[in-house]
C-alpha cells in the first residue's frame, strides 16, 4: 500500500492552505490601512481629524503674534506641523519633515533647521542651505499647507 495521497486530497490541501494564506494577508493589510474611510471622521481632544487637520487657537501659541516666526503647532502628532505669521491676519503652514532626508526640522530663531544634515529653511519654506553644504538648489522647500484663518473665533485650520 502506498503513503501518498489521492490527487483530490493533494489539490484540496493546496487550495485551502492558498485560501488561509489569502485570508491571513487579507486580515492584515485591512488593520495595517484602518476602516477605509476616507475624509474627516471625528475630531479627537488635540484637535486633529482622521485626515489629519489641525485647528490651531491662536491664544495657546503667543509667539504667533510676531510675523515671520515660525511656531510648531502640533500636539506631538506624527505630521509635525509649523505655522508661520505671515501679515495681520493671514498664516502660513508647513510641514516640519526636511525635505533632503525626511528628518523632523527643529525651529531656531526665523528658520527651520535640520539636525540630520544641516538644512536650513526660511519661514517661507524655502531653501536657505542644502545638506552639509550642498547648494540649495539640491533640496526642495518644506511643503507647504493649506490653512483657514477664522478671525472671529480665533483659529486656524491646517489641512
Amino acid at each position: 500500500m502506498s503513503d501518498a495521497l489521492p490527487t483530490s486530497d493533494a489539490l484540496s490541501r493546496r487550495a485551502f492552505l492558498a485560501q488561509s494564506t489569502l485570508a491571513a494577508v487579507s486580515a492584515v493589510l485591512v488593520s495595517a490601512c484602518g476602516d477605509g474611510e476616507i475624509g474627516p471622521t471625528a475630531t479627537t481632544d488635540n484637535g486633529t481629524t482622521a485626515t489629519g487637520t489641525l485647528t490651531v487657537r491662536l491664544a495657546d501659541h503667543p509667539a504667533l503674534a510676531m510675523v515671520g516666526v515660525p511656531v510648531r503647532v502640533d500636539p506631538g502628532t506624527a505630521q509635525p506641523r509649523a505655522l508661520v505669521r505671515t501679515g495681520a491676519n493671514s498664516f502660513a503652514a508647513f510641514s516640519m519633515i526636511c525635505t533632503h532626508a525626511s528628518c523632523l526640522t527643529n525651529v531656531q530663531g526665523s528658520q527651520f533647521v535640520c539636525p540630520c544634515h544641516g538644512s536650513r529653511f526660511a519661514a517661507t519654506g524655502a531653501v536657505l542651505a542644502g545638506p552639509s553644504g550642498a547648494p540649495a538648489s539640491s533640496i526642495a522647500p518644506l511643503r507647504a499647507l493649506a490653512v483657514t484663518v477664522d478671525q472671529g473665533a480665533g483659529t486656524v485650520r491646517i489641512g
